[in-house]
């Protein structure tokens, strides 16, 4: 049986909570969609922009890396990256560490740009600011969880989340610690993107 079934929904509690994670996901494909039809763009072109704004890591930049990053194939991604090139968005550069490949970062028209549309889930962040501190917590503590079982089963290939972090010292539970600091975290201090993780979680 589908999880698109309404009938389904009566007696499965899994398979309502797949329909509404789908709710959700469209809400963002429509903002994503919007925004870069405004800008004659493609949604992962302007996904992409975003990517280099904020990943300084030459080895992130890289069109593997971001076809890792995006589950994309790298010809799906240097199609894109040509694209942007063209528009005069971004520029590439030699990486000082691999004579094959390039880096690539946003030019002054490329960071003007995204930071005009790297805002359109505004009327998501709107919705998600009207949950008490209690709801954020419990919201956020469940997501962390699902992202991190779908990291582990294959479906998410890369997460520099704390939960798979090899300084994270925890149960992904009640008890978080990370090991870089030397300091307990809260639900609200774990991270989904952080600059330190290194590979080699030892979640359970």
């Amino acid at each position: 049986m589908s999880a698109f079934n309404p009938e389904r929904h009566i007696t499965n509690v899994d398979y309502k909570i797949v329909a509404a994670l789908e709710k959700i996901s469209e809400v963002f494909r429509v903002l994503l969609w919007t925004e870069a039809k405004e800008h004659k763009l493609s949604p992962i072109q302007l996904q992409l922009l975003i990517f280099i704004k904020y990943h300084t890591s030459d080895k992130q930049r890289r069109i593997a890396s971001m076809a890792r990053e995006f589950n994309l194939t790298k010809a799906t991604i240097s199609d894109s990256i040509k694209v942007l090139e063209q528009k005069g968005l971004i520029k590439r550069t030699d990486d000082a560490l691999d004579s094959r490949s390039f880096n690539f970062s946003l030019t002054d028209q490329g960071m003007k740009l995204t930071g005009m549309i790297e805002n359109f889930t505004l009327p998501l962040d709107g919705a998600i600011a009207t949950l008490t501190p209690q709801q954020k917590d419990q919201f956020l503590k469940l997501v962390l969880d699902l992202i991190y079982r779908l990291n582990q089963s294959g479906i998410i290939s890369t997460q520099r989340m704390c939960y798979t972090c090899f300084y994270y010292n925890g149960d992904r539970q009640q008890d978080h610690f990370c090991n870089l600091m030397q300091k307990p975290l809260a639900i609200d201090e774990l991270r989904i993107e952080c600059p330190e993780h290194v590979m080699g979680g030892k979640a359970s």
